[in-house]
């Protein structure tokens, strides 16, 4: 049975994401979209300065989200032993759908991860408002609620939202007003979501999320535009007159244009000594300081240069790395979160799925040169760390390793039979026979 507290803190619940966080989530993904960022500068700038430019922005947040985002940028291979590709029947879209809760994870801080069952497969959606209710542990989430998402829903407008809410027990559609409209057992046994932090709580259950590169962003886009203003008044200049009659209005100055100052008037054009440079390497150290901060290296556009080696690559993201290695910890136990709800929706649905899987995230390699990957990979298949078939794989991703195989052996015949043809057997036959 839904409790009753939870119909008493639906409107506390939905106060709290109407103003505070949902704004916050707001915000944070219309800079990822690039969706309407000039209305977050507006107040920064005078009423009429749009009228004399547009303003100006510029979007790195994506890049850097994405950018930090790497675990499942190369996809993770799922182990279950014999039951290995009956599970990769089930979750055709797991590693997309991972690969967007990844990223979404590290914009806003923290996501509830809704797992469907689907016409007989699973399916996933992140929920980025949600509410969570809590038992003895104030970081395990016994219970949420979130608002349901239509073509006519309005979060701005949370007097006419429908809530859901999911507990270990029991389903439920509520009203604005905290009224139940339908309610029903939960026949998972277990709250059908997983929750997937930026980084380890520490003393919340909520985490923050890219709070610095949309900062960052923000302040960028009200550089830019200040600067693109400065430089308009640079070039035209601010005009200015003394000595100009009551009755007279100004007018705009031009070729076709005069003025009549009066006998003692002045016109004068005044223009700022504005520093652009200054200004422009002012953005780029904000951009970089946020990129450092999170262990990210730019390089601005230039013409020329040569192209990093795979070893300079591998220096500069040191530290990248080991956040990696931390990461993979931290989402291989989401992993199997993930994992043991699945296995609770299967058992309910007539599919018995092993107790464990294993998780194996593909690790992003350097660029190497041609001589150095010939040499590694002659290495790996003298000491049977490779097969030719996989290294194919790596070249062709649209080929399964059974093709990979069969064309090997096609070319090994077909290589053999044309070697014992070649001129050079050819040439040696003959001088045999010569001699």
């Amino acid at each position: 049975m839904i409790s009753q507290l939870v119909k008493e803190k639906l409107l506390e619940t939905k106060l709290l994401m109407s103003h505070g966080r949902r704004n916050e989530i707001r915000k944070y993904l219309d800079y990822y979209s690039s969706t309407s960022t000039e209305s977050y500068i507006n107040n920064y700038f005078s009423g009429d300065a749009f009228s004399e430019i547009p303003p100006s922005l510029t979007n790195f947040t994506r890049k850097f989200v994405n950018k930090i985002s790497r675990i499942y940028s190369l996809g993770a291979k799922r182990n279950l032993g014999g039951s290995t590709e009956r599970y990769e029947l089930l979750t055709p879209t797991k590693d997309v759908r991972m690969k967007h809760s990844e990223r979404m994870t590290r914009l806003l801080g923290t996501v509830a991860n809704r797992i469907h069952w689907m016409n007989g497969t699973f399916d996933y959606r992140p929920i980025y408002y949600f509410e969570a209710y809590f038992g003895e542990n104030p970081f395990i989430p016994e219970a949420i609620i979130y608002p349901l998402l239509n073509s006519t829903a309005d979060l701005a407008n949370a007097d006419q939202l429908q809530w859901e809410y999911w507990d270990a027990d029991s389903y439920g559609i509520l009203n604005e007003e905290g009224n139940i409209l339908e309610e029903q057992e939960n026949p998972y046994g277990v709250l059908p979501f997983v929750f997937t932090h930026r980084e380890d709580q520490i003393d919340s259950f909520y985490v923050e999320g890219a709070s610095d590169i949309i900062n960052c962003n923000e302040q960028v886009n009200i550089a830019l535009t200040e600067m693109n203003l400065g430089m308009r008044f640079n070039m035209f200049g601010q005009p200015w007159v003394t000595g100009l009659r009551a009755d007279q209005s100004m007018l705009r100055a031009g070729s076709n244009t005069i003025l009549d100052m009066g006998e003692d008037g002045n016109y004068n054009i005044t223009s700022p000594n504005g520093n652009i440079e200054e200004a422009i390497n002012n953005i780029k150290f904000q951009i970089e300081l946020v990129a450092s901060n999170n262990h990210l290296w730019i390089q601005w556009a230039e013409s020329g240069g040569e192209v990093p080696s795979g070893i300079s690559l591998m220096i500069k993201d040191m530290e990248r790395k080991e956040d990696y290695y931390d990461d993979i910890a931290l989402w291989r136990l989401y992993e199997k979160d993930f994992y043991r709800v699945e296995r609770a929706i299967a058992e309910y649905n007539g599919i018995s799925l092993p107790e464990d899987i294993g998780v194996d995230f593909q690790e992003v390699e350097y660029p190497k040169t041609v001589q150095d990957q010939i040499l590694k990979d002659d290495f790996d298949i003298q000491n049977n760390l490779i097969t030719r078939a996989k290294i194919m794989v790596r070249e062709n991703k649209d080929l399964t390793i059974q093709q990979a195989q069969a064309l090997i052996d096609e070319n090994k015949k077909r290589n053999e039979k044309e070697g014992d043809q070649s001129i050079f057997n050819k040439f040696r036959e003959g001088a045999r026979q010569d001699k």
